[in-house]
């Protein structure tokens, strides 16, 4: 195993089940198929199971369907052929593979029907955030390519379906960037445990992990606290502005209920900041500048 990748890390079933899934997978050539929403962790899914074959592979290649061009993804198809003629051992890791054009997608089919009729060892591990069997019947992929494809597929679940991992996840983060940082953060408070447990996370892992980050930046070591976490319960927000239509009188114009929901989250934004102006503005992503111009605007006023 190589000792730089992030390690799978939580006790939950489904944890144990990818754990256990890496180990199988990792001694054979299967193709697999990893399906899961935005940051959920398949690529950490894919560089395991080509790190966790016990055979030296010699190359992990990795294709983004949606960043690289034609010509890139050519490049790579080529890299990986002419390689595995020369019996080198090649992981093929396609991510959003579904947005792979028709014209490259013939072209991996004949990539991978060479590297079969001849035994070379390939493996290809595509992930997807959409069902391809819905592509197929769209015309948009081909019947022949999935099923080329999803000979073993893995179904990632979104962090809130496994949230007994979430503490152990953001508590592995928060050790590793200490010591990368040197900033001597050495555990989140009961409050920020229990944040973390009830949010969403539409980001997955990934937006658990710009929160860590984002925690490093604004908090105050030794303990990450809720604020630092950046989360906004936006229904409260909304609820609050739906609550007080009634206070609007007459004036039920877009215009004003977009002021008040302006208002409730940039008041929002600035308590979780403790009022600090730099912070929210950091957080909201506009000038320092415009924050006091809102705060001037929307009378916002501390309590």
């Amino acid at each position: 195993m190589n000792k730089n990748i992030t390690p799978l890390v939580g006790s939950s079933s489904f944890i144990k089940e990818i754990k256990t899934l890496v180990q199988t997978l990792s001694a054979n050539n299967a193709s697999v198929l990893i399906v899961g929403e935005r940051g959920s962790g398949k690529r950490l899914v894919a560089r395991h199971i080509h790190y966790s074959n016990s055979a030296k592979i010699d190359h992990f290649f990795e294709i983004n369907c949606k960043s690289f061009d034609k010509e890139q993804i050519q490049v790579v198809f080529d890299d990986v052929s002419r390689l595995i003629a020369f019996d080198q051992r090649i992981t093929l890791f396609v991510c959003h593979v579904e947005d792979m054009i028709l014209e490259l997608q013939k072209s991996f089919i004949e990539m991978i029907k060479k590297t079969a009729a001849k035994e070379l060892d390939l493996k290809i591990i595509c992930s997807t955030e959409c069902s391809l069997e819905e592509k197929v019947a769209n015309g948009k992929f081909l019947p022949e390519l999935l099923s080329r494809l999803n000979t073993v597929v893995i179904n990632v679940l979104p962090l809130r379906l496994h949230k007994e991992d979430i503490i152990p996840i953001a508590e592995s983060y928060l050790t590793s960037f200490s010591k990368k940082s040197g900033l001597k953060f050495v555990r989140f408070s009961e409050a920020a445990k229990t944040s973390m447990l009830e949010h969403f996370w539409k980001g997955n892992v990934d937006e658990l992990i710009n929160s860590i980050q984002r925690a490093f930046i604004v908090g105050k070591p030794p303990v990450i606290d809720e604020a630092d976490l950046g989360f906004i319960n936006e229904d409260s927000v909304v609820n609050r502005v739906v609550e007080n239509i009634a206070d609007f009188g007459n004036d039920k114009s877009l215009k004003t209920a977009v002021d008040m929901f302006k208002k409730e989250y940039v008041t929002k934004i600035l308590e979780e900041n403790n009022w600090n102006q730099t912070r929210a503005a950091r957080v909201l992503e506009i000038q320092r500048t415009y924050v006091i111009k809102l705060i001037n605007e929307l009378e916002i006023r501390k309590n």
